[in-house]
């Protein structure tokens, strides 16, 4: 009989591609705000914007603006950024080869589902019902104002609550270091996915209890 019976999940980089929309998104923001290339070309390549998100979108505002980022300028940033992303989040963004696949058959087997990311709650929330509204899933939480961001367990435990799981029958899926962390801080198994914004040694070094490099290979530990 399968140990796990809850399965948490990431979402940028774990459950869907986003860094295009994001980066777009971003790049608009150093535009309006005079700190991007004057000819329009992207100041940043796909490679950088992998680094630059995981720790929210102020983290990634903070890390394209660079000497710019005061308070100030990070705020107004922010603010923008939500406008522009809130229109524009589905453009070019996807499910991973294999998720869909994955989930059906996480569902058929019974197993319960929820999303916990660092991604703004609202958008998260939209995403999740626009891309994986036919799964049932349990919760999706992601960064409010009132609650700290990953790796901080508050979400995890909420969503452990939503599911009526607990965390010695939960894996925790994600891309990133600061998903690891977020999985250990919660005292889940944090699985790593190789596909993601990150890689493999970034999730090795973070001390991921399974690595994985397609979304099947999940299912052998349920």
């Amino acid at each position: 009989m399968a140990k796990w019976t809850t399965c948490l999940f990431d979402l940028d980089g774990t459950l869907i591609d986003t860094i295009d929309d994001l980066a777009a998104a971003t790049e608009q923001v150093l535009r309006e705000f005079g700190f991007g290339n004057e000819d329009g070309s992207p100041l940043y390549t796909k490679d950088d914007y992998h680094q630059f998100v995981g720790g929210g979108v102020k983290r990634l505002l903070h890390m394209a603006l660079a000497e710019h980022s005061t308070p100030e300028v990070l705020d107004k940033a922010l603010v923008r950024f939500i406008e522009i992303y809130n229109e524009n989040c589905k453009v070019k963004t996807a499910p991973y080869e294999g998720i869909m696949e994955l989930l059906d058959e996480l569902k058929a087997r019974g197993i319960k589902l929820g999303i916990v990311t660092n991604k703004p709650e609202k958008q998260a929330r939209y995403l999740a019902e626009a891309f994986f509204g036919d799964y049932g899933l349990c919760c999706v939480y992601g960064s409010v104002p009132d609650r700290p961001n990953k790796p901080d367990p508050a979400a995890v435990q909420l969503a452990l609550a939503d599911c009526g799981s607990t965390a010695e029958t939960t894996l925790y899926v994600g891309d990133s270091d600061v998903d690891i962390a977020t999985a250990h801080n919660s005292n889940l198994v944090g699985v790593g996915v190789a596909w993601g914004f990150r890689g493999k040694e970034e999730l090795k070094n973070a001390g991921a209890d399974i690595l994985i490099d397609t979304p099947n290979e999940l299912l052998q530990y349920f």
